[in-house]
């Protein structure tokens, strides 16, 4: 029941996070877009974060933990699959609770911006395959 709880709060969040971010009218640096925030979750001593990235030229998620209070960052790796083309992954969220860590974010791989979900149930160590939140394709 934990984790239906988490992934609601997830989505809301990530949900508000994108009307937010679209809503944003104050910039950083005359002329740039508002920095978003880089989402961070915790569950005892371990810290979490995921954010977007396009400094390859590509937006994709990443990930990277810390098992000891954020006095270290383990590796980071890369949440969502290289994107090629205008595929955006953005407005990432994080939760965590116990040994679960969940991962949202909006993508357009399909060509329509919709939510996507990644679940590790072992602190961060491995992720399952991404589920797609909604679709607009007929079962």
């Amino acid at each position: 029941m934990s984790i239906v709880v988490l992934l609601s709060a997830a989505i809301f969040t990530s949900s508000y996070s994108m009307q937010q971010s679209a809503s944003a009218s104050t910039c950083f640096a005359c002329g740039s877009p508002p920095i978003p925030k880089v989402p961070i979750a915790t569950s005892g001593n371990n810290v979490y974060t995921a954010w977007p990235n396009n400094d390859t030229g590509h937006w994709g998620v990443f990930f990277a933990k810390s098992l000891d209070g954020g006095k270290t960052l383990g590796k980071t790796i890369m949440l969502s699959v290289p994107n090629k083309g205008n595929i955006v992954d953005k407005n990432v969220d994080i939760a965590a609770s116990g040994n679960n860590v969940l991962v949202t974010w909006w993508t357009n791989k399909t060509g329509v911006l919709m939510p996507v979900f990644k679940a590790s149930n072992d602190n961060g160590d491995t992720f399952g395959k991404t589920m797609t939140l909604n679709s607009t394709s007929n079962p």
